[in-house]
């Protein structure tokens, strides 16, 4: 999810964008503003970079311990053939 900095400047350059009139609710618009953009977030199933970084770690692990066991398989295999 994005962090609560970014929602905030989004929520804020919304809200500065409003007619004069309607700051007066600006506090209210801006915190609907910012769960409306997090709910839709969360919807896209956004994930985080930290999560996002934690999982390629962990794929890369894996692919290298994948390599690993084929090339043990591929040294065992002709042993196998004769």
């Amino acid at each position: 999810m994005l962090n609560r900095d970014a929602l905030n400047d989004m929520a804020n350059k919304i809200a500065d964008a409003l007619p004069e009139p309607a700051r007066k609710m600006q506090a209210q618009f801006k915190a609907q503003v910012e769960e409306m953009i997090s709910q839709g977030l969360k919807d896209l199933k956004v994930v985080t970079r930290d999560d996002f970084d934690r999982q390629a770690e962990k794929l890369s692990k894996a692919e290298a311990k994948l390599a690993e066991l084929e090339a043990r398989l591929n040294a065992l295999e002709p042993a196998n053939k004769k």
